[in-house]
């Protein structure tokens, strides 16, 4: 059987400034811009979708010339946009300020159509949505869109997985019920906070996260590589040093590339390998999707890397 994998969440213009000389804080510094369609869930639908998967997305973009940019991309991709909602307010943005060797210093966003992503519009997609197995979705949700996304998930027997994106947005999920979700993709950052007791240790936040509810975490470390951790198990897979260009979307790419190897029924070690090989190869190149990809060049990459 086939899994179709349905994604909730933004699709925004990013506008990247790189400084061409070392940063200074508090000052104006030289830089060059690049401008993309961006977005967390677009980003890892939109990789998907050169991987063959075939996914569909539901977002919301403006009723601007931005919005009917991103409609024009979305014709050219195989990605299914039914559910797309084009809200009469200006598409959302991410700008970005990266150092002059790729790494992230600062970064704002704002998005006024994502709140048209409400409980009543979903509800007007149901279905739309059941026709998918697996979910994903980010936290630039509403907090209430995310709680119904959840019992929506566990009450039609779908596997739902949560991007946390940020740490500020990641605490959107501390107060809430966890109860059936599949996995959640917390760095070390948004893992504290994603809990309840902000004195606790790693560990005491790892078991209180499985406590309420979720059955797989998915803890990325950076340069250290990252740790699956289940109720029953926990293993860690490390990275390759590597010269960065640009650290946008690598997290959006390592999930895709994990989403990847579980819809064509990879073990565990393989999923994360595939996950690390996408998000390695997207922090060489500057932009977080690389509209060349296709499951050959993946499969490459994770040999590349994991080749013992």
């Amino acid at each position: 059987m086939t899994t179709r994998v349905l994604g909730i969440g933004a699709t925004l213009i990013d506008e990247l400034y790189f400084t061409t000389t070392a940063l200074v804080p508090h000052s104006s510094n030289p830089a060059h811009k690049t401008t993309h369609i961006g977005g967390v869930m677009h980003n890892i639908m939109y990789h998907l979708a050169l991987l063959g998967a075939k996914p569909g997305l539901i977002t919301a973009i403006g009723n601007d010339a931005e919005g009917q940019t991103i409609k024009a991309h979305f014709d050219q991709i195989q990605i299914d946009y039914a559910g797309v909602l084009q809200a009469d307010a200006s598409t959302g943005k991410y700008v970005s300020i990266l150092d002059e060797v790729g790494n992230l210093f600062v970064a704002v966003c704002e998005d006024n159509c994502g709140k048209h992503l409400t409980v009543a519009y979903l509800e007007s997609q149901l279905t739309y949505m059941k026709d998918f197995d697996l979910l994903l979705i980010d936290t630039n949700l509403e907090t209430e869109v995310i709680q119904w996304l959840i019992h929506f998930a566990n009450a039609n027997q779908k596997l739902l997985i949560i991007e946390p994106v940020s740490v500020t947005k990641a605490r959107k999920l501390a107060a809430l019920d966890l109860t059936g979700v599949y996995m959640i993709t917390p760095n070390e950052e948004e893992l504290e906070a994603l809990g309840r007791d902000v004195e606790a240790s790693q560990d005491q936040q790892i078991a209180a996260l499985l406590r309420r509810g979720v059955s797989n975490l998915w803890l990325r470390q950076g340069a250290q590589g990252s740790t699956w951790i289940t109720n029953t198990s926990r293993f860690s897979l490390g990275v390759p040093t590597i010269t960065i260009a640009d650290t946008t979307g690598a997290g959006d790419a390592a999930l895709a590339g994990w989403v990847f190897g579980f819809i064509q029924r990879e073990n565990p070690t393989s999923c994360l390998q595939l996950g690390h090989s996408l998000a390695l190869h997207i922090l060489q190149q500057k932009g977080a999707v690389d509209s060349s990809l296709d499951a050959a060049t993946l499969h490459h990459l994770q040999k590349k890397y994991y080749h013992d």
